[in-house]
């Protein structure tokens, strides 16, 4: 199947101005082998997972595609579109450790139909008896355009969203210990980035 590619209006900067406020979700995109859905009520992990902010954020990550705040936000974001989040630490039942283990971006000049790789690990551990439930590494790769800077972080942050909807779409199999040994979501989107004057 080919990849459908999006023009995504948010991921473009205008003029030389800072990087605007870009969600870092992509739940409702489309993903291969499945794209991820909301857990429902009966779930074991439904509003229970509770996370702190994502570990080991480098340099490339604070300042080009996503400063630290938008990070931890968007992976908030994903497990609360997912059904995970807890509203508190007091009703959560696991913890969820998100550590950054790098980015893979294109780096030159112009960029023509290059992929970025994002690479987090994950730990989910129960609250009560601090048992494993998933431990996983997961890399996701997003195709795009655009020049080096623009198009960089652009599909920087689409890898990191593709990232983080993997890692809740793992949690919910995880629940049930069907968690598959490689977690990374194909996405069946790519990134066009331009910049506006």
């Amino acid at each position: 199947m080919r990849p459908l590619l999006l023009s995504i209006a948010a991921f473009a900067l205008i003029g030389a101005a800072p990087s605007p406020d870009i969600p870092l979700v992509a739940i409702g995109l489309p993903f291969a082998p499945e794209k991820p859905m909301p857990v429902a009520r009966d779930h074991p992990l439904y509003h229970r997972v509770a996370v702190g902010d994502v570990e080991g954020i480098t340099a490339i990550v604070r300042f080009k595609a996503a400063p630290p705040g938008r990070l931890h936000k968007g992976l908030r974001e994903t497990l609360d579109r997912m059904n995970l989040l807890a509203p508190s630490d007091g009703e959560a039942r696991v913890r969820l450790v998100a550590t950054w283990q790098g980015l893979d971006s294109p780096a030159s000049l112009l960029v023509a139909s290059k992929e970025t790789t994002a690479t987090l690990h994950y730990q989910l551990v129960r609250i009560d008896n601090h048992q494993v439930l998933l431990d996983r590494t997961i890399a996701t790769t997003v195709k795009g355009e655009g020049s080096a800077l623009d198009g960089g972080m652009g599909m920087a942050r689409a890898a990191i969203a593709a990232n983080f909807a993997s890692a809740a779409a793992c949690m919910d199999k995880a629940a049930y210990g069907r968690a598959p040994d490689d977690c990374a979501l194909q996405p069946l989107y790519g990134v066009s980035v331009s910049r506006r004057h």
